[in-house]
């Protein structure tokens, strides 16, 4: 092993441990989120029992690829407080979305959306909906003010109803690994957050 690659090893490494350890520190005076119902679905904290469903979930929705070993690792020690599910009849994941906290979002006082999505057989029913207000509920009961993503600029699916929602485009870049042209969005609860729900599709929002 080369002592480039070592050092690359050792940065990923380093990022990884510092993503679980600044997102437990965050959260760790967080309490759960709370429960609430939507029709026949429920709505709740991803509790360790609910996180290989979501896991599914992300997966499906990415085309089989699962989501990295960083925030499965973290989702696992704090996905109730990080992290929202919607519950079918028989307590079937048919609904997941993901938050953590990046050092600029903690210095803006938001938290960052990664993802949110929903089974295809149960879109349309307003769960997409459900999964940001449950999100939002908790996190501005403990002080948060918005939340942000990053969305690929011709991710037309996922931009439109972010825009719609809201959030308001700050910056744009150029992916270092794909060249991609991708935004950075925020979105504060109080000011900006509209209830449009996206039209049966589920928001789905890039890293």
């Amino acid at each position: 092993m080369t002592f480039s690659t070592l050092a690359r090893y050792l940065r990923v490494g380093l990022a990884s441990v510092s993503l679980i350890v600044r997102n437990l520190v965050q959260v760790r005076h967080f309490k759960a989120v709370p429960l609430r119902c939507h029709g026949a679905y429920r709505l709740c904290g991803m509790k360790r029992m609910h996180l290989a469903g979501a896991l599914a979930l992300y997966a499906e929705l990415h085309d089989g690829k699962p989501l990295d070993l960083p925030r499965r690792c973290l989702y696992r020690l704090a996905g109730g407080r990080l992290g929202v599910v919607a519950l079918d009849i028989e307590g079937h994941v048919v609904g997941a979305a993901f938050y953590g906290f990046t050092p600029r979002d903690l210095a803006e006082g938001r938290v960052h959306s990664s993802f949110s999505g929903v089974h295809p057989a149960h879109r349309g029913r307003g769960l997409a909906t459900e999964l940001r207000r449950s999100a939002i509920l908790h996190f501005r009961d403990h002080g948060v003010r918005g939340y942000s993503a990053r969305i690929t600029a011709d991710n037309i699916a996922s931009l439109k109803p972010s825009l719609r929602l809201g959030f308001r485009i700050v910056e744009s870049y150029s992916d270092e690994a794909t060249g991609e042209k991708r935004f950075y969005l925020v979105c504060d609860f109080d000011q900006d957050y509209r209830e449009v729900p996206p039209a049966g599709a589920p928001l789905e929002i890039g890293h």
